[in-house]
């Protein structure tokens, strides 16, 4: 199994807008698969029907929710443990530090032994970025036989 990238022309340090732009990869994500999706491969693989599958993993999200809230860490096994992390401003002495200088919580995800494994071995597929085809199909339907994909934000360079 492959995964596609585009490449993309991005400045080597956001920080600072004229840094040189270097070549990065971009994962091109295909479909999203959603939970209703998910319960019915999972029945479709084991013994327990779709709604009794859709009703545990409702549950486990629930269950997901109340645990962070609650500061503690969700330690999914093999996939992986699910975190809260704070982003805060500094003071200058502990003293003066107050919750008014936490400025965003997040959920940290620290991958599980065997999910860190599936990327060993794995392949990768160039292909064009969203854009690039969009502009493409746009030319076909317009019966052009040349098109520009000259990116369209602004700071990027060509993108393959």
């Amino acid at each position: 199994m492959a995964l596609n990238y585009s490449i993309s022309m991005r400045s080597s340090n956001p920080m600072d807008p004229e840094a040189i732009k270097k070549a990065y990869a971009k994962a091109q994500i295909g479909n999203t698969v959603s939970l209703k999706t998910m319960s019915k491969r999972i029945a479709s693989q084991t013994t327990v029907n779709r709604a009794d599958v859709m009703a545990v993993l409702t549950a486990l999200v629930d269950n997901i929710f109340e645990v962070l809230r609650e500061g503690n860490q969700v330690d999914l096994g093999e996939l992986g443990k699910l975190r809260l992390q704070i982003s805060s401003e500094g003071a200058a002495k502990a003293e003066e530090f107050t919750s008014d200088y936490i400025k965003d919580v997040n959920i940290q995800f620290v991958p599980g032994e065997d999910l860190k494994n599936i990327f060993a071995g794995m392949e990768f597929t160039p292909v064009p970025t969203r854009d690039a085809v969009r502009k493409v199909l746009k030319a076909q339907k317009a019966g052009e036989t040349t098109v520009d994909i000259t990116p369209e934000k602004a700071g990027e360079g060509p993108l393959v």
